[in-house]
């Protein structure tokens, strides 16, 4: 599960290098910003993967309270990181949803690229 979060961060800062080489550095580091509200997303979803390996759910209505709550804390924290970003860093909106989309699209590219997950 580490491999795409790995491919997602490396496409992030590539789009954030050149998103700041091409716009302004300022641009740059608010796609950097974007990006990492994508990989914070991922890194919460990878500790609830392997958090799940341990704690077997053999009920129904605790495995899918799990996934809720799971997809509540990542909708939360996203929103969080991306308000704070706007409104207490001041970040350029377009660039810094531009790292976002472009991190989530890197991860759903990389998981559906990797050969190894029934593995």
């Amino acid at each position: 599960m580490l491999f795409p979060a790995t491919v997602q961060g490396l496409v992030v800062m590539l789009t954030a290098l050149s998103i700041g080489l091409w716009a302004a550095p300022a641009a740059g580091w608010a796609a950097l910003y974007g990006g990492a509200a994508a990989l914070a997303n991922t890194m919460l979803l990878v500790w609830r993967h392997r958090q799940g390996g341990h704690d077997y759910h053999c009920d129904t209505a605790r495995h899918l309270k799990s996934f809720y709550r799971s997809s509540l804390e990542r909708f939360f924290v996203v929103g969080i990181w991306l308000a704070l970003g706007l409104g207490g860093f001041k970040l350029e909106a377009a660039p810094m949803l531009a790292g976002f989309v472009v991190g989530l699209l890197a991860w759903v590219i990389a998981a559906a690229v990797r050969t190894d997950v029934c593995k």
